[in-house]
């Protein structure tokens, strides 16, 4: 028996819906996922990089309490794209929230952050008590 099957299009379609169930495999959610970040630890600071393209700092909100790092917003895609069937879309759009734990003490006084090209980078001043010291050996 012939079947009338495009079978390309059949595997591209398997193939969709096995990404989409195991997208979020091992994840708490979709908190997870967006933005992508980085962290990075100096000896001075904890410096989080967050991407987000299209956005600008007005569209982004961050905060800082009890040893987690909050970035939220919405992402919106372009006006006209409300009007169009989607194809193939691997950034989601609307409200996003991201938690990250800070492993070290901050001095919350400190923190600041800067937006540039959609990049979102968050420098955390680690607290004098959580800055590595440095101890002197002393000769006998």
């Amino acid at each position: 028996m012939l079947w009338n099957v495009d079978v390309w299009s059949e595997i591209e379609r398997l193939q969709r819906e096995m990404n989409a169930l195991f997208s979020n495999y091992g994840r708490s959610g979709p908190s997870s996922t967006y933005p992508l970040t980085n962290i990075y630890d100096s000896r001075e600071n904890i410096v989080v990089t967050a991407e987000l393209p299209g956005m600008t700092k007005d569209d982004v909100s961050i905060t800082y309490s009890d040893n987690s790092l909050t970035i939220t917003g919405k992402q919106e895609g372009p006006a006209n794209v409300k009007k169009m069937a989607v194809v193939r879309q691997e950034r989601a759009l609307g409200n996003f929230e991201k938690v990250l734990r800070i492993p070290t003490k901050i001095d919350q006084g400190k923190i600041g952050a800067s937006f540039t090209n959609g990049i979102l980078t968050v420098t955390l001043p680690k607290s004098e008590e959580a800055k590595p010291k440095t101890i002197t050996i002393e000769a006998r």
